[in-house]
């Protein structure tokens, strides 16, 4: 059982009431590792859908770069531009339908993998994914192959 702790801080800058307050925020992950963060749409940090998504693409990536590193292959980059897509239900309220993956990844060395292989790494990274295995939303992971 591990426990891995996010810390939210938010203050008061401003009019706050139910016409619009400021959504600015800090998350901190480390002492010295904090992010700004804010609602949908903003223009000076993640906001919680970006925040989902980019959780989903590091847990893939990282349990994708284990698997890889067992297969003795050498990976020289990987890359992701994932989505979160929001969807009203039929109750009315919005969730995150769907999260996009679509991972690139390049190899080096004397052993570089097929397609084939790479697709079914992928496939079995979303399995083995903790975050995968954490949330309802649809998930849909879309490699880029790169040989």
């Amino acid at each position: 059982m591990a426990t891995h702790i996010a810390k939210i801080r938010w203050l008061k800058t401003s009019d706050f009431s139910h016409e619009g307050f400021d959504r600015r925020h800090d998350i901190a992950f480390q002492d010295a590792v904090s992010l700004p963060a804010g609602g949908a749409g903003n223009d000076f940090g993640a906001d919680p859908e970006q925040l989902l998504a980019a959780a989903m693409a590091s847990c893939h990536m990282q349990t994708f770069l284990v698997l890889a590193s067992k297969k003795r292959l050498q990976v020289a980059s990987y890359s992701d531009d994932a989505e979160a897509i929001l969807a009203q239900r039929e109750d009315g309220k919005y969730w995150v339908e769907k999260i996009i993956l679509k991972p690139r990844v390049e190899f080096c060395g004397d052993k570089i993998p097929d397609a084939d292989t790479v697709q079914a790494m992928h496939e079995k990274s979303h399995a083995h994914c903790f975050i995968a295995n954490s949330v309802a939303a649809a998930m849909t992971v879309e490699v880029q192959y790169q040989s």
